[in-house]
């Protein structure tokens, strides 16, 4: 579904989930009449939901799709009944939605792309230079971080940095496949040197760049997905951009 300041999508979509699945809300509406979008296989997307709810991943998940006109195109909610026995799961359920400033940053990004501003295989070091030179941590031998099983990890240390082969672009940064990371990845000389830099409590955007830039990557950036600060740095992006 395309949507631009010109073009507007077909229909108001509002997804949401609930706990540790990450909550999204996508509310667009556009003036002009358009057919509604259709869900073609909802038993599919059933499956998803209560896939990581009966594997212990969280409580509950919980999706609505809407049309413009508040029409329910879709609603499904998975519930582990045993934790949560009497609790009602439905749309007025109050979620706590979190990372969703994630959705509204690549919307903002996504906008700029379609108006010829930015193009997604921009390098990331066009708009911020102090992430030109960063490096990537290795394992001793060589390996990369992201193979690693999750019992090998508090052995990995030391590391060793080696040089980024491949430019980090904003497609990197929207798919989390630029290699920054969050302060979890259970590598001790990976998280505490980033739990220190508490780049959430830097002052100003050039305040968490010269905390966050001194750290290495997890990972070559293109080759694999991690989950961290990578939406953050589009969001500086667009501080230094838009002003």
């Amino acid at each position: 579904m395309k949507h631009s300041r010109g073009t507007r999508i077909s229909a108001c979509v509002r997804w949401r989930s609930g706990f540790g699945v990450l909550a999204a809300l996508l509310l667009t509406c556009g003036a002009l009449a358009q057919p509604t979008v259709a869900v073609p296989d909802p038993a599919a997307l059933n499956a998803v939901l209560d896939r990581h709810v009966a594997g212990g991943h969280v409580p509950f998940a919980y999706a609505r799709l809407e049309d413009r006109d508040g029409g329910v195109l879709y609603e499904h909610a998975a519930v582990n009944r045993e934790l949560l026995p009497n609790t009602r799961i439905d749309g007025r359920t109050w979620i706590r939605i979190w990372s969703m400033s994630k959705i509204v940053t690549i919307s903002v990004v996504m906008d700029l792309v379609e108006d010829g501003v930015l193009a997604l295989n921009d390098p990331v070091a066009r708009y911020l230079p102090e992430f030109k030179d960063l490096q990537v941590a290795v394992t001793g031998d060589g390996h990369s971080l992201t193979e690693l099983e999750e019992d090998a990890k508090a052995a990995a240390c030391p590391l060793k940095l080696v040089p980024v082969q491949t430019p980090m672009t904003l497609l990197h940064l929207i798919n989390h496949q630029a290699g920054f990371y969050y302060a979890t990845t259970g590598i001790p000389c990976l998280d505490e040197p980033l739990a220190a830099k508490n780049v959430a409590a830097a002052k100003n955007t050039q305040d968490f760049i010269d905390r966050l830039a001194p750290l290495p990557l997890i990972g070559q950036p293109g080759a694999k997905y991690h989950y961290g600060l990578n939406t953050t740095i589009l969001v500086l992006r667009h501080d230094l951009i838009e002003g």
